[in-house]
């Protein structure tokens, strides 16, 4: 593997602390592999023969009833595992996984990485923490489909993304691009497309405008007001540590 694959592999937190031969030792094993958009990488049900690592493109991760109807779970982007419970404990994927844009996956082989990864402490731990910080997302996540309206999840997520512009003339005014697609943002947050455009048009009560994929966001206080944001679910929780004292 390249240096800076290495390097990659090696920022993400439960790798972090790693050591050099250890880390040498999981990835050793390992296959890069370039993939086109809309790749099907794996499907719920089937045993989790690989911890998979993003490094490069954008990965939603989905489930379907039995009536075929998808609904996104989460979108993951670099640099980050999938799926590591199921890799872990040697049990079927929970959700699919398909690539949004052209991605590079590193595969690591699910039961080299359990036997490393039980035998080392510098990285037993830290996964541990991974797998914590993996379940209080999701918790997240949950809280917010059930606790508040579509047109406030919507909100919220708006209000989450990198922005530009700032105050003017005393208003904090500023834009927004989305991500991905609006078909995938629905699914995301729990809604139907026709949800979703009936979200939009509640908020342009509350200060937004839409303009393509960027959104405006008139007035910054005022959404807020309506949207109410909860850093117990909005939040960015730091990389999360297991105290050893």
């Amino acid at each position: 593997m390249k240096p800076d694959d290495l390097a990659l592999v090696q920022s993400l937190p439960m790798f972090r602390r790693a050591q050099p031969e250890h880390l040498d030792e999981l990835v050793r094993g390992g296959y890069l592999q370039r993939y086109p958009r809309g790749t099907l990488l794996f499907q719920e049900g089937a045993h989790a023969d690989f911890l998979m690592i993003l490094m490069e493109g954008a990965v939603e991760m989905f489930a379907r009833d039995q009536d075929g109807n998808e609904a996104v779970v989460q979108i993951l982007f670099p640099v980050d595992s999938f799926i590591l419970a199921a890799a872990l404990t040697d049990t079927p994927y929970l959700m699919s996984a398909r690539t949004l844009q052209p991605s590079r996956i590193l595969l690591l082989e699910a039961g080299a990485f359990r036997r490393i990864v039980s035998a080392h402490a510098d990285l037993s731990v830290p996964v541990m923490a991974e797998l914590a910080q993996q379940f209080r997302r999701l918790v997240r996540q949950i809280k917010d489909l059930k606790l508040r309206t579509g047109a406030q999840r919507l909100g919220c997520f708006l209000l989450a993304l990198p922005t530009e512009g700032g105050p003017d003339g005393g208003i904090d005014r500023r834009s927004v691009t989305l991500p991905f697609d609006k078909r995938i943002l629905a699914s995301r947050l729990g809604m139907t497309a026709e949800n979703l455009s009936r979200a939009f048009s509640t908020l342009r009560g509350h200060g937004l405008q839409v303009q393509g994929a960027r959104i405006i966001l008139e007035d910054v206080a005022r959404l807020s007001a309506f949207c109410r944001p909860d850093p117990l679910i909005d939040g960015v929780e730091g990389e999360l540590a297991i105290p050893t004292e």
